[in-house]
């Protein structure tokens, strides 16, 4: 699509002055580009959660040694099925944020199980991940709010059912020891995605927006510069004719002043010697209309040379 001539053409049709081109900037056409600025980030997300996610079960061995190797096992299917994601997101033309979001929910349930195995003495640590988990996925995913309630719903509920089933941990003791401030922070980090997705896609927008007016400008230059060229063309066309018709008139000119006018004072000379010469009644009238005839075309050529030298038609 090319936008641009789109937003031109706009541009001509309203007031450019009152128009405000990001406003022009429809969804089709910042999608695309939102999609080339967060994919990097969401690849990014997911193989950091592909390699990490298993390193941390040397945590696990150490701070739930009866429970490390299903942990373990959890973290090694969160990974597969997170590769498995990155690897069809292009064959399938999956959404970059997808990539992200499977990591983000999977390692979220894992979380929320290892409630139902971990000891009080572990729990605000437990906590503690989980917020670093959240806010590092805040300063990198780009999505929908609709996305980040979702899966903090799902995480939330996730976290009490195993803690119900978690015998030597009570809710009072989980809220107590970080878990009123994992709450907070999910909250947080869901408003922060959210605000960061505005912020890009303002960004992207008005970077559109710019581009659009740019390559309008340019458009209009162009058009500019063909009218200058047509201008310069026409006046070039109408100088020429202009020089070909004071050439001609010059050469009118030259014919009546010299060569009609000197036939012409020969005759009106002739006249005047016929008038010495004994003539009879009768001639001597055609001599006179003659004289009469010609001192009136003496006239006519006289006025005609006076109108063309004036530069004024005859």
């Amino acid at each position: 699509m090319n936008f641009k001539k789109e937003l031109f053409c706009d541009m001509k049709k309203d007031n450019v002055g009152d128009l405000n081109l990001v406003q022009l900037i429809t969804q089709e056409m910042w999608k695309p580009e939102l999609e080339r600025a967060s994919s990097r980030f969401h690849v990014t997300v997911a193989w950091v959660a592909i390699i990490l996610d298993p390193v941390f079960a040397i945590t696990d061995y150490f701070n739930i040694p009866g429970s490390w190797q299903t942990l373990l096992v959890m973290r090694l299917c969160v990974s597969a099925i997170t590769l498995a994601t990155v690897l069809i997101r292009k064959k399938l033309q999956v959404p970059s944020y997808i990539v992200a979001i499977v990591p983000f929910l999977l390692i979220s349930l894992q979380n929320a199980f290892v409630y139902s195995v971990i000891d009080l003495d572990h729990v605000l640590g437990q906590n503690l991940n989980y917020m670093a988990l959240l806010i590092g996925a805040s300063m990198f995913v780009l999505w929908r709010w609709e996305y980040s309630v979702g899966i903090i719903l799902v995480s939330a509920f996730a976290t009490m059912v195993f803690l119900q089933s978690n015998s030597s941990l009570t809710v009072d003791q989980f809220f107590v020891n970080g878990g009123l401030l994992l709450a907070a922070v999910s909250i947080f980090t869901g408003v922060l995605i959210q605000t960061r997705y505005n912020l890009v896609i303002r960004e992207i927008r008005a970077r559109l927006a710019l581009k659009a007016s740019n390559e309008a400008i340019r458009m209009q230059a162009e058009q500019i510069k063909n009218i200058n060229a047509n201008l310069e063309r026409l006046v070039h066309e109408r100088t020429a004719e202009l020089e070909t018709k004071n050439k001609a008139l010059e050469e009118a000119a030259f014919i009546n002043a010299h060569k009609l006018r000197s036939p012409l004072a020969s005759i009106l000379g002739l006249v005047n010697l016929m008038k010495s010469a004994p003539m009879s009644e009768e001639v001597q009238l055609m001599n006179g209309h003659l004289q009469e005839s010609a001192e009136k075309l003496d006239a006519i050529v006289s006025s005609i040379t006076d109108a063309i030298e004036r530069g004024d038609k005859p």
